[in-house]
């Protein structure tokens, strides 16, 4: 049987911002390390069994509310940080996490041609 490698379908962009996840019996604070429209990796006070459902509420910089992910899943786990997949995001919640990704996309860009223009010419 072939395996094929696994790839992203949404660029993952870095991020460094608070956050609160819960579950059915606890509820603990940590940082955002990167974001994209399907999911996230994350630092907590606490480690997540894989398969484990949360609720996320992301704290993004220049919003006045948290962002709430109704329902992720834990992905992968390595210690205390660990990815979650979005599984139910409210309408609400993508539009805002699409402009949040939007900017960072056009920073992304911006730091890239910026970094082509300054290398010297050969």
């Amino acid at each position: 049987m072939a395996h094929f490698p696994y790839t992203r379908i949404y660029q993952r962009f870095l991020f460094h911002c608070p956050l609160v996840v819960g579950s059915e019996s606890y509820v603990c604070e940590g940082t955002l390390r990167n974001l994209s429209m399907h999911g996230c990796s994350m630092v907590c006070d606490r480690e997540f069994p894989i398969g484990s459902q949360v609720r996320v509420s992301i704290l993004l910089p220049d919003q006045t509310s948290a962002l709430p992910i109704e329902l992720g899943l834990i992905s992968w786990v390595n210690g205390r940080e660990c990815g979650v997949k979005f599984m139910q995001l409210p309408l609400q919640s993508r539009w805002r996490l699409n402009g949040t990704l939007r900017i960072a996309l056009i920073q992304f860009l911006s730091a890239r041609m910026n970094r082509e223009w300054q290398k010297p010419a050969v």
